[in-house]
């Protein structure tokens, strides 16, 4: 199964929207302009839905009907959820928030019930699967063996409801794991290891058998994350399948490297990727080899680093979890010592390719675009919408030819 240009899907976490009337809004506002300059009637979606937001349509019938009506309306095929962020993802600071509650805690597991439901429900009639990404249990940091027991018999849990959910409605929900840095699932290994060792002989002692877990918990694979961890894309994309994980999602994301070799380079990259409300967790490599981690982009940190490297190395290679428009190359960035982070884009659709060429029969995960850092590059820009909407265009635009390249898109 190839793709269709109305298949491929922007992340709706890049628009400010809480509450279900700046949902709403942003649908017909941001989705909508966009659907209409991309000539399509109608698009995937990328919906990301707070924890009230989706309370809140799931608690009333008519609420529901209404924004079901809306989707219709406004052209939009939801066919798959972010259930990432659980509160505001554009409050003054987010940082490491945006991994509360975790999956040791109720609330993490009723907000994805929720959104199971929500989807099944406005899944389009000619769709039989829906997709909704989570997080890697947790930030790791101070994450116990206590909250990972608490984690498993939550996905566990969750595994049920989405089995009665597809024998109640007849669609399918894979809620689907997104490896992050820093967190307590950030590579490829960690990932297998936490089905292998972990979920799979708790779902045993629970009576459910492995192949209902793989059917409903998958893996969201996001380029720029597993890029700037420094794996080997097409390896960690294979590793997963073999493990028999499912690719429900893969969200198309680009991150900023940069070869840093004096303190005046360091300056000008901080102070060009300055952001007080999102975690841009930092990786630190020398001569290809893994280094250092740094928590957060920080000139007095990657100084320290780059000095500590000096005796031996002329400079260091930081890899940074900072989404530019997946479009950007080295030549779009406004530093010569900057590059990005597409080839992993690359690599994901070559093994698409490869995937397809050898299993045509195979379902293919959804494909979204992830660049919710948008509003950062256009602070003090004047007609900030036009270039919000144009913005996402080339995006697509890009995708749809790399696709094309790879005879990953239909005509």
């Amino acid at each position: 199964m190839v793709y269709r240009k109305q298949d491929l899907a922007y992340c709706s976490n890049v628009h400010p929207g809480a509450t279900l009337a700046a949902v709403k809004a942003n649908i017909q506002q941001h989705f909508s302009t966009v659907r209409g300059k991309r000539d399509l009637e109608t698009m995937a979606s990328g919906l990301w839905l707070s924890a009230d937001v989706a309370q809140q349509l799931w608690d009333s019938t008519d609420e529901l009907a209404s924004f079901k009506h809306l989707l219709e309306q406004q052209g939009v095929a939801l066919t798959t959820l972010n259930g990432f962020p659980f509160g505001d993802f554009h409050q003054t600071v987010v940082k490491q928030n945006v991994y509360l509650p975790t999956w040791a805690d109720d609330e993490r597991l009723a907000y994805t019930q929720n959104l199971a439901n929500i989807l099944a429900e406005c899944l389009p009639h000619n769709q039989a699967c829906g997709a909704i990404s989570t997080l890697p249990l947790a930030y790791a940091q101070d994450w116990s063996a206590d909250s990972h027991q608490h984690a498993i018999s939550h996905l566990l849990s969750l595994t049920e409801h989405l089995i009665g959910l597809e024998q109640q409605s007849g669609k399918q929900v894979i809620v689907c794991i997104e490896m992050e840095p820093d967190c307590v699932l950030q590579y490829t290994h960690e990932l297998i290891r936490f089905f292998v060792q972990d979920l799979l002989p708790a779902a045993q002692q629970r009576g459910l058998k492995k192949e209902q877990v793989l059917r409903y918990i998958g893996c969201c694979y996001d380029t720029c994350h597993q890029a700037v961890m420094g794996e080997h894309i097409s390896q960690s994309l294979q590793q997963i399948e073999q493990a028999g994980i499912a690719l429900g999602k893969i969200q198309i994301s680009n991150a900023v490297q940069a070869r840093l070799s004096s303190t005046e380079q360091i300056e000008q990259l901080t102070a060009t990727f300055a952001d007080t409300k999102f975690l841009h967790q930092t990786k630190v490599f020398v001569d290809g080899q893994f280094t250092r981690s740094l928590a957060d982009l920080s000139a007095q940190a990657l100084e320290h680093t780059r000095v500590s490297c000096m005796e031996q190395h002329s400079s260091i290679d930081a890899r940074i979890h900072y989404h530019i428009p997946i479009n950007q190359s080295a030549d779009d960035l406004p530093l010569t010592f900057l590059s990005a982070t597409q080839e992993a884009i690359f690599c994901t659709l070559d093994f698409l390719q490869n995937k397809i060429l050898h299993t045509p029969n195979a379902p293919m995960p959804y494909l979204e675009v992830e660049t919710y850092t948008w509003l950062n590059f256009l602070q003090g820009k004047v007609d900030k919408t036009a270039r919000l909407h144009q913005g996402f265009v080339a995006e697509f635009s890009w995708l749809e030819q790399a696709l094309r390249a790879r005879n990953l898109l239909k005509a």
